[in-house]
Order: structure tokens, then C-alpha cells, then sequence
């Protein structure tokens, strides 16, 4: 395999990630819809810690370090409580441009 080829399976991957981020933030409005009928708060510590210690979980037995996978999954965890706020028509804390 070339390098280019080796990129361009990275950019595919890429793409494929970029989806499934969507696709998983698509569900913050149902999940919104259900806290609320349930009187569950957004945010929900024990959750977001099962979450994490799932992620490291897999990462651990894929052989990826799990301290970068648990920040990724923590970035995606606070993209999906400002998309569950912004459906139950809360103020949502402007966006963090990242450069």
C-alpha cells in the first residue's frame, strides 16, 4: 500500500467517524424528550460515568490507550446534553471554537 492509499483509508474512516458522531448526536432530542417526561435531569453524573468506564473498557481491550478515548467521550457527552438542551428550549452556553 502507498501512502496516499494509506490516507485515503484514513480520510474514509474519517468520514465514517464524522457520521456516526451524527448519528449519535441525532438521538439528543429523543433522549431530551424522555428525561423530561421522566423528570430526569440532562446531565446525569452516574450515566456519564458508566459511559466512561464502558469506552475505557473497549479501548483497554482494543489496545488503545483509554485516558485520550475517555476525553473524546467526554467531549461527546457534553455535544449531546448542549443538544438536549437546546431541544427542551434551555439556554445553551455558545459554542468553543477549537484551533
Amino acid at each position: 500500500m502507498t501512502l496516499e492509499e494509506v490516507r485515503a483509508e484514513i480520510t474514509r474512516l474519517d468520514e465514517d467517524i464524522i457520521r456516526l458522531i451524527a448519528r449519535r448526536q441525532s438521538y439528543a432530542k429523543k433522549v431530551a424528550e424522555l428525561k423530561q417526561a421522566s423528570g430526569i435531569p440532562v446531565h446525569n453524573s452516574q450515566r456519564k460515568n458508566d459511559v466512561l468506564a464502558y469506552v475505557m473498557t473497549e479501548a483497554q481491550a482494543e489496545h488503545i490507550d483509554p485516558a485520550p478515548v475517555k476525553e473524546i467521550f467526554e467531549i461527546l457527552i457534553s455535544m449531546n446534553e448542549k443538544a438536549q438542551r437546546a431541544a427542551l428550549g434551555e439556554k445553551v452556553p455558545p459554542k468553543r471554537i477549537v484551533r
